[in-house]
């Protein structure tokens, strides 16, 4: 018999390889912008050149966990939603089929580790982990689904995502375009 909470700290893992592959790839982004600009020499006689790579690396770890933690709550409760109104599923078996599926996410966290040099590549891995994840799930819950609800579900993750990203990036550029409006040029 297998043991249900077995996977449960695979999230926690996932979000935090993530968060450091993330993080050491900004920091060194960052490092070479300051540079660019002429800042970094001056941060040196301040702090340790050490000192600076950890404080960027904890700030960054910071955010890029609280965003994937973020993601990682959202995305809960887009799949239990979904599957309050297309699963006739009320004990939760569904639940406990798809959990085995944070694996996936683990595998793209351990390799976006080897991909620090390429933050491109760390995205991407992310959002292939995300896609193999959504298809898991599908493939998973899909004998406990009519055609009608597995269609229902798939679109109403797909609707929300899409709607959640174009939110974003629309607030996000009338932000952008806010602060270089206000900028006396």
């Amino acid at each position: 018999m297998k043991n249900t909470y077995f996977t449960s700290y695979f999230p926690l893992i996932t979000i935090l390889l993530f968060s450091t592959s993330l993080s050491i790839a900004t920091v060194m982004l960052a490092i070479d912008y300051l540079q660019l600009l002429g800042i970094y020499d001056g941060m040196l006689e301040f702090f340790s050149n050490n000192g600076i790579k950890l404080a960027l690396f904890i700030i960054f770890a910071l955010i890029y966990f609280m965003i994937f933690s973020a993601l990682k709550l959202i995305a809960n409760t887009v799949t239990e939603l979904s599957l309050l109104f297309f699963s006739k599923d009320i004990a939760g078996e569904n639940l406990t089929k798809i959990r085995g599926g944070s694996v996936i996410y683990v595998i793209g966290g351990a390799l976006s580790l080897l991909s620090i040099q390429i933050p491109m590549l760390i995205i991407g891995l992310f959002l292939i982990s995300t896609l193999g994840y959504f298809v898991y799930v599908v493939y998973k819950i899909s004998h406990s689904l009519t055609s009608f609800s597995l269609i229902g579900l798939v679109l109403f993750h797909v609707f929300f995502w899409f709607i959640f990203i174009l939110g974003t990036l629309y607030v996000c550029f009338r932000l952008y375009n806010s602060v270089m409006a206000s900028l006396p040029v």
